[in-house]
C-alpha cells in the first residue's frame, strides 16, 4: 500500500506540480527581465538600428509578409513614400549620419509606419515592404512603383564605391575621386598605349569578365592611371581593401556582387591576394579564379583590376591563363627622353640624365626616402589576345 501511495505522489509531482513550478519560474523570470529592461529594446534593435520585423510585431501584434527590392534610387523612393503616395505616414524612424564630403545629413536607414498597417524599411539602395496577408494588392502596387525607380548605373564620372565592413555587414559608400585626365603618350612609355587601348575596350563591354594585373615600382603611375581609368568607365567601380578581398566568396560579399552585377572590382596592394598558392595557405587566389572564370563569373560578370608592387613571378600561374587574363603590364621608370619631355611639359626645368619615375618627375623638390633598388627590371609589356 505504501508503495502505491509513493507512486501516486511521484506521478502527481511529475504531471501536476513540476509544470506549475515551471510556469511560475517562467513568470518570475519575465517579471525580472521586465524590471531590467522594461521596453524590451534588445529584441527591437539590431546591430545598426531598429529591426523592422520586430517593430512590425510590436506595433501590429502579428507576423508580417515581406517584399524586398534592391538597386533602387533610395532618394526617389523616400520622396514617394514620404509624400503619402500610398497611404498617410504616421511615424518616421531614421538612422542618420553627417557626411563631411557632402556637407549634409544623410540617412543609413529609414522606417515608415503607414496608417494601413504597413511598414516600409528603406536603406541606401534597397527597400522592404512589411504587410499583412490581407494587403498583397497594396504591397504589389507599391513594389511596382519602387521597381520603376531603378538606381543609376553610375552617378559621377570620377566616383568609386568603397566596400566597407560595419557591424559585420558589408556596405557601399560612394566617394568622388580626384579628376584625372591623362595623355597616355606623355605620361607613360610607348609600349603602354596598346595595353591602355585593350583595357578600355574590354571594360566597355557589357557582361564581360576577366582580370587585369598592373604592377611595378612605387611611384610609377599605377594609381594615377587608375584614377584616369575610372573616369572613362561607365560601369560601377567597387573598391575593396586587401583585408576585405580575402573574403571574396563569403555569402555577404556574393550578395553584394549580385546586387551590383557587371561591375569593376579594384584591389590595390593585392600582393597577398594573388600570391602563388605554393607560397600561401590562404584561399584568396581560388576566390579570384571563381569570380573571374568560374560558374559565378557567368552570372556576376565582374571584371577585376589588381595593382601591386612585387614581381610578376610571385603571382599564381592560374591567374595568368589565357582567356582569364585581360592584360598585364609592369610599370617602370620613364626613359630619359620621355622623362625630359614630361618635365618640360610640366615646366619643371629639371636636368634629367637618367630614367625617372612619375613621382620623381612631378615632385622634384621633395626628399626621396625610399631604399635603393637592386637589380631593377625595366619596362615589360605583355598582351593577352582574345
Amino acid at each position: 500500500m505504501a508503495q502505491i501511495i509513493i507512486a501516486i505522489l511521484i506521478i502527481g509531482i511529475i504531471f501536476f506540480i513540476l509544470p506549475r513550478c515551471k510556469v511560475w519560474m517562467k513568470k518570475v523570470w519575465l517579471q525580472l527581465m521586465q524590471k531590467i529592461n522594461p521596453h524590451n529594446d534588445v529584441r527591437l534593435f539590431d546591430k545598426q538600428f531598429i529591426e523592422a520585423k520586430a517593430l512590425y510585431l510590436k506595433e501590429f501584434k502579428s507576423l508580417p509578409c515581406i517584399h524586398y527590392i534592391n538597386n533602387i534610387d533610395a532618394a526617389k523612393v523616400y520622396e514617394l513614400v514620404n509624400t503619402n503616395s500610398f497611404d498617410k505616414v504616421q511615424n518616421i524612424y531614421q538612422h542618420n549620419f553627417y557626411s563631411w564630403q557632402q556637407k549634409r545629413m544623410e540617412f543609413c536607414k529609414t522606417i515608415f509606419k503607414l496608417e494601413n498597417r504597413m511598414l516600409v524599411s528603406l536603406g541606401e539602395d534597397w527597400a522592404e515592404i512589411l504587410f499583412s496577408d490581407k494587403s498583397f494588392t497594396a504591397a504589389n502596387k507599391m513594389m511596382e512603383s519602387f521597381a520603376a525607380l531603378k538606381a543609376p548605373e553610375k552617378q559621377e564620372d570620377f566616383e568609386i564605391n568603397v566596400i566597407t565592413l560595419s557591424n559585420n555587414c558589408l556596405d557601399l559608400k560612394q566617394l568622388e575621386i580626384k579628376l584625372t585626365v591623362l595623355d597616355i603618350d606623355l605620361y607613360y612609355n610607348d609600349d603602354f598605349k596598346a595595353i591602355d587601348a585593350i583595357i578600355k575596350e574590354r571594360l566597355t563591354k557589357q557582361k564581360d569578365k576577366g582580370i587585369i594585373l598592373l604592377h611595378g615600382l612605387p611611384g610609377t603611375g599605377k594609381t594615377t592611371y587608375l584614377r584616369h581609368l575610372i573616369g572613362t568607365v561607365k560601369k560601377k567601380v567597387l573598391f575593396v581593401s586587401p583585408a576585405v578581398a580575402g573574403n571574396l566568396m563569403n555569402p555577404d560579399f556574393i550578395d553584394l556582387l549580385i546586387d551590383n552585377p557587371d561591375s569593376v572590382l579594384v584591389i590595390e596592394d593585392a600582393e597577398n591576394i594573388i600570391m602563388d598558392r605554393k607560397f600561401s595557405e590562404n584561399n584568396s587566389v581560388s576566390n579570384l579564379l571563381n569570380l573571374s572564370d568560374g560558374l559565378l563569373s557567368d552570372c556576376l560578370n565582374v571584371q577585376i583590376i589588381c595593382t601591386f608592387n612585387s614581381a610578376l613571378s610571385l603571382v599564381d600561374s592560374a591567374l595568368l591563363r589565357k582567356g582569364r587574363l585581360i592584360a598585364k603590364y609592369e610599370f617602370g621608370k620613364l626613359s630619359v627622353d620621355k622623362a625630359r619631355k614630361l618635365s618640360n611639359h610640366l615646366a619643371m626645368k629639371q636636368n634629367i640624365n637618367r630614367p625617372m619615375t612619375l613621382a620623381e618627375i612631378t615632385n622634384p623638390d621633395e626628399t626621396d626616402y625610399t631604399m635603393p633598388q637592386v637589380n631593377v627590371i625595366g619596362f615589360r609589356r605583355e598582351l593577352i589576345e582574345n
